[in-house]
């Protein structure tokens, strides 16, 4: 099953296919859930918050749904449609707190962009775009946005949530 409509893949080879420097999407999975041999591709623990995320609450249905397996499948997916985007799986990488995931990587170095959950629907958008953003030489900010950033005194992490409406 592909990743994404024709038309939609079309576009998305043209983004990528202007990337300046090569992204690397790696997928981190909980220990033990080798793809394809998975029971439960689920974290045994909460967050970093102490909630327990979507991936250990699944809605009615979804039961069925190796989200391990499923990350890697879009991920590879997606690599699939530029020269410059690669995929690696690992599991449960350094630095990760929840699973599955994917961090972005510009030419491999992690950058602190990330992706916790699997990315579906409107979702992959975000994912998409964080590619895009990620092969750029140059960061799409702007000047004054540049020159706020510049003045911070210390490394900031910034979570952003992203909800269905």
């Amino acid at each position: 099953m592909p990743v994404l409509r024709t038309e939609e893949e079309t576009k998305v080879r043209e983004w990528f296919g202007e990337l300046a420097r090569p992204v690397e999407l790696l997928v981190a999975l909980k220990a033990g859930s080798v793809v394809g041999e998975a029971d439960d591709a689920r974290p045994g623990r909460p967050d970093a918050f102490g909630v327990p995320g979507p991936e250990e609450t699944p809605r009615p249905g979804s039961g069925d749904v190796d989200f391990g397996a499923e990350m890697v499948r879009l991920c590879e997916g997606l690599a699939e449609l530029g020269d410059d985007v690669s995929c690696r799986v690992e599991e449960e990488p350094e630095g990760f707190l929840r699973f599955p995931a994917v961090s972005i990587r510009p030419e491999g170095h992690d950058v602190g962009v990330r992706y916790d959950g699997l990315p579906w629907g409107y979702e992959l958008g975000s994912l998409v775009g964080g590619i895009v953003e990620a092969g750029r030489e140059q960061p799409t900010l702007s000047a004054d946005s540049l020159a706020a950033l510049e003045e911070l005194d210390r490394d900031l992490t910034l979570d952003v949530f992203v909800t269905p409406t």
